[in-house]
């Protein structure tokens, strides 16, 4: 595909720099755009999901714990219903 863009001085030395630094042209950049806004919409958007399917679910919860409970949920928990 074939893009014309117009774009200010601004982006225009933005652009450049890029282009220098990162020594990719100016279709690798705009690849490298897309792919990162896309990435992070995509996250969004399923992370998004995941959590409404959660909250439909009763799935979430919280509850007031220690602050170091990963380090030491076995022995403040408790596990009187498991075997």
């Amino acid at each position: 595909m074939q893009i014309t863009a117009e774009l200010d001085n601004q982006h225009i030395e933005k652009l450049q720099a890029l282009e220098k630094t990162l020594k990719k042209n100016t279709s690798e950049l705009i690849s490298f755009a897309i792919d990162e806004i896309f990435t992070t919409n995509v996250a969004k958007t399923e992370g998004y999901n995941a959590y409404q399917l959660m909250l439909q679910s009763g799935f979430i919860g919280c509850v007031e714990m220690d602050e170091n409970l990963s380090e030491n949920y076995k022995d403040t928990l408790d596990w009187s219903h498991k075997l």
